[in-house]
């Protein structure tokens, strides 16, 4: 299953349409004073139906708006952030 299934279950399990996710991320991008959290219904149907990749903040908002551990749904992606600081030692540092 594609990581933009997972989140579209998790947003169906939840009750939650399209539009109450992106009222959901303009209040959270409006608390953070950052618009960069919205998430709009049209990029919300691109991650869920096209398998676009959402950007850092797009990912951090539908985490919340989920209730997901974002480290997971990173892991999802192909983006494991729990092994960063192992993966950190093994790479010289300039």
């Amino acid at each position: 299953m594609h990581p933009g299934s997972r989140l579209r279950d998790a947003r169906e399990s939840l009750g939650l349409t399209y539009r109450d996710v992106e009222q959901a991320s303009y209040n959270l991008a409006s608390g953070r004073g950052r618009p960069e959290f919205i998430v709009r219904i049209s990029r919300l149907a691109d991650i869920e139906n096209r398998g676009v990749t959402p950007s850092l903040y797009k990912l951090y908002s539908l985490s919340a708006i989920y209730h997901l551990d974002p480290l997971e749904v990173c892991a999802w992606y192909d983006v494991p952030l729990a092994g960063h600081f192992s993966d950190s030692g093994h790479l010289p540092a300039p």
